[in-house]
């Protein structure tokens, strides 16, 4: 592979940086550290009406938090800028000229309500519509006149008579298209901005851009943009059209899954290291079944060969798997802490203040997050844990109906009775409670679980959650005794009389 590569991430900040998007971003990422490349952000806010401040800010914050640092593009000098197309309107401009004398591209002034009507009755009459060409058709001196009294025009590209276009795609091979099968199009639009397939042929060029790795979806419009590099007789790149990806059900993702802001991945709590490796795997593999990968082996084992051209499948519980993989396994214990307390502090379980100040406090909070890590899918799930700092939670109905029966009240009232026999206070430990309940259960020759899944849910008021006897170590004996007596009372006195 040769060493001057030069990829591109080209967004459009006109929605939401999704998974699409940033599975885009990835693999050019990876493909350019693979080989020593450059990567490159280019902002395609050529849509004034639809580009915005907000959107952009959206996309950078993605890339750093997916840690996909680039090297030239928005806050990176380069050579190659402006890296915001709105800035770079006079370069486009350079090489209309020489598109109109050549014969590639002519004025047209026919306005968008015209196309519409003609296009719309087009499709109803006969199912297809292209242009016709009047413009191209005006006497010389009738386009200068229309020029020179300021008459909306657009600037549109020619197609070649009788053509096929083709071009080698290194997924998807040979594609070819006859020239008939597609009409003239705008390059320059009425407000003197380019379109898109006119923009990214020149900032690609002059950014020396040397593989074009992008979505499926624009497969469509490469044939179009070959013309223009033929058309200004510049060397065409590489293309690389990646698989689309879809939900697990087959279809096209929606906003519920996956089609959303990559950035609400984040807020949810899963970890960029997670994300990053799942989007790897969309399209990709390095064989030999490897799921979960470091960034140090992705990079050294990527390679656009191993792309399958076939859908890639992106499914949310894998994604969850993986994140709960990286969280027991992955995830250094400080990191770990730094990530999960945030979420306890803004669900007002823990004192900020405190926590930073009280080594006690921290310890003890530190402690109770531990203990939740194994389950974890997701870092917000932290706060499933409240029962543990405040007594003031609330119940699952459902859970708690399912055991409120008279030989269940009975048989953990005989429980804290015995449990009394741990005459010590201070002998509350997992392990102790651990060895009672069982010597306890097996005194009366029934199993543990008869026992266990009723007190974990008169102490924390749900179904699962961390081992019993360590959340009775950490919530300690006087609060979990208040709960079960507060449980047998509420009990007690609804059946009282009957």
């Amino acid at each position: 592979m040769k060493d001057n590569i030069r990829v591109r991430m080209a967004p459009s900040p006109t929605g939401f940086f999704h998974i699409g998007s940033a599975r885009t971003a990835l693999y050019n990422w990876l493909f350019a550290r693979r080989y020593g490349g450059k990567f490159i952000i280019r902002v395609e806010d050529t849509d004034a009406t639809r580009s915005s401040k907000e959107m952009i800010d959206v996309i950078l914050d993605a890339l750093r938090w997916l840690d996909l640092d680039y090297d030239e593009g928005p806050e990176k000098s380069g050579a190659c800028g402006p890296y915001y197309q709105s800035e770079r309107k006079e370069i486009y401009h350079r090489y209309v000229p020489a598109l109109i004398e050549t014969g590639h591209a002519y004025w047209c002034f026919c306005t968008t309500e015209e196309i519409a009507r003609e296009r719309e009755a087009g499709i109803k009459k006969t199912g297809g519509w292209q242009y016709d060409r009047r413009c191209l058709r005006l006497p010389a001196d009738e386009v200068k006149k229309r020029l020179a009294s300021g008459m909306a025009r657009t600037l549109r590209f020619r197609i070649p008579d009788n053509t096929m276009v083709a071009f080698d795609d290194l997924i998807h091979g040979r594609v070819e298209k006859m020239s008939k099968e597609l009409e003239d199009f705008i390059i320059v639009k009425s407000d003197g901005m380019p379109t898109y397939n006119y923009a990214c042929v020149v900032d690609d060029r002059l950014m020396d851009i040397s593989h074009v790795i992008r979505g499926v979806e624009h497969i469509a419009n490469t044939p179009k943009q070959v013309l223009l590099y033929e058309a200004l007789k510049w060397n065409v790149p590489k293309f690389v059209h990646l698989p689309v990806i879809l939900g697990p059900d087959k279809k096209k993702l929606s906003k519920r899954l996956g089609a959303r802001s990559v950035l609400e991945y984040r807020d949810e709590g899963y970890l960029p290291e997670t994300v990053v490796n799942i989007l790897a795997l969309l399209g990709w593999s390095p064989g030999n079944d490897v799921e979960i990968m470091d960034r140090k082996f992705m990079v050294e084992n990527f390679s656009l060969e191993r792309i399958n051209p076939a859908n890639a499948v992106f499914d949310e519980k894998r994604l969850e798997w993986m994140n709960n993989q990286y969280i027991i396994n992955r995830l250094p214990d400080d990191r770990f802490f730094s990530l999960t307390v945030p979420y306890l502090i803004k669900a007002g379980l823990v004192n900020s203040e405190k926590y930073n100040q009280n080594q006690d406090y921290k310890t003890e909070v530190n402690r109770v997050s531990n203990l939740m890590r194994a389950r974890l899918k997701v870092l917000k799930d932290i706060t499933k844990v409240g029962y543990f700092f405040t007594d003031d939670f609330e119940y699952d109905k459902k859970a708690l109906d399912k055991h409120l029966k008279s030989d269940t009240i009975n048989l953990v009232k005989e429980y804290v009775t015995d449990l009394k026999k741990l005459t010590d206070p201070g002998i509350f430990d997992g392990e102790a409670l651990n060895n009672h309940l069982r010597q306890f259960a097996q005194d009366r020759g029934f199993s543990p679980a008869k026992i266990i899944h009723p007190l974990r849910v008169f102490i924390t008021g749900v179904e699962d959650g961390p081992g019993l006897f360590e959340t009775m170590e950490r919530i300690g004996r006087e609060r979990c005794m208040k709960r079960i007596r507060g449980i047998i009372t509420q009990f007690e006195g609804a059946h009282a009389g009957k």
